[in-house]
């Protein structure tokens, strides 16, 4: 009887190590299938349809996880579609309010298309999240910067002045690496 029930526990052991292989094999470890290294370096690399293929495989299965939404976002904005990248970052911030990248990453679209008043409530909100990220106090001031220099042009010479044009340093996305290095 003895030898009977070390066989069960072999089988039952054996049975137990199949059922946790299979579950980290399921869609719920989707973020070990992709590696966002990968497809942040095919960004990177300006290779941008394989990028989209390869974060849209992972989206269908985990529709709502942060990292491939972003890095999808970045792709988009990347290929100069930036009404598409706004909607999935605003489905973003609604999966992930407290993720200050998002909100910087929209406020950048936001300025580049010349909507600073947009581009100034997103990187408040940001700073909402966390109110010692860098970055959004970094492009919140050049905002502020050029806002400042377009008020005073306008000022100066009477005139409706660009608002767009009044600082030279561009704003960049950020990259996946510094998706939750706060």
């Amino acid at each position: 009887m003895f030898q009977h029930s070390l066989n069960c526990y072999s089988t039952l052991r054996r049975l137990a190590l199949v059922v946790l292989w299979s579950i980290s094999c399921s869609s719920s470890n989707a973020a070990d299938l992709f590696d966002a290294g990968t497809i942040d370096q095919l960004i990177k690399n300006d290779q941008l349809i394989l990028a989209l293929e390869k974060v849209d495989q992972w989206l269908d299965l985990q529709p709502n996880a942060a990292v491939p939404l972003f890095l999808k976002a970045r792709i988009l904005t990347t290929d100069g579609k930036s009404d598409q990248a706004v909607t999935i970052y605003e489905k973003l911030i609604a999966v992930e309010p407290d993720l200050p990248e998002a909100y910087n990453n929209l406020g950048l679209i936001y300025a580049a298309g010349g909507n600073l008043e947009k581009a100034t409530k997103y990187f408040q909100l940001g700073l909402q999240t966390n109110p010692t990220y860098a970055t959004l106090y970094q492009n919140l001031s050049t905002l502020y910067a050029a806002r400042a220099i377009s008020a005073y042009r306008k000022a100066l010479l009477g005139t409706e002045a660009d608002e767009s044009s009044g600082d030279s340093r561009t704003l960049d996305l950020l990259p996946l690496d510094m998706l939750g290095k706060r």
